[in-house]
């Protein structure tokens, strides 16, 4: 549901910015086998799952990131990229705050629910069991 959702975005998103795209171009090798390929290796996947499994460690430990949650957010992201990358940079976490970014000026980011959550639980500090809420959208008649 979160590859097909996450697709369907990225679809809606490239229509409404760009002239003349055709729904094929996602079928082909730049759009759905990127996006399997992103989601199931890479280092912004390595990056987010590191990312989500600290998220929840914190969780239990009652560090819930209610305090300050943007700064502790770009810290821990901050951290992996250090940690886990050797000198790469992670290009997923700044497509994400640019993307949000031009549907907020835009007052669209009610149009792409998985989008938004995902901004919120990498830079806000919202719950990541909150993920399902920009998926259960879609799922609704």
């Amino acid at each position: 549901a979160l590859l097909r959702v996450g697709l369907l975005e990225m679809i809606k998103f490239c229509k409404l910015f760009f002239e003349n795209v055709q729904e094929s171009t996602f079928l082909e090798s730049c759009g759905i086998a990127d996006l399997i390929t992103t989601c199931y290796s890479g280092r912004n996947r390595k990056c987010a799952q590191a990312f989500a499994q600290e998220r929840c460690k914190a969780r239990t430990s009652r560090d819930t990131y209610t305090h300050e949650p943007e700064k502790k957010c770009l810290e821990l992201w901050s951290n992996l990229e250090k940690e886990l990358l050797n000198g790469q940079k992670l290009q997923g976490t700044l497509t994400c705050e640019e993307v949000y970014m031009i549907l907020k000026s835009r007052g669209l980011l009610d149009q792409f629910p998985l989008l938004k959550v995902i901004y919120e639980i990498s830079f806000l500090g919202k719950d990541i069991k909150s993920i399902v809420d920009g998926i259960n959208v879609y799922d609704t008649p």
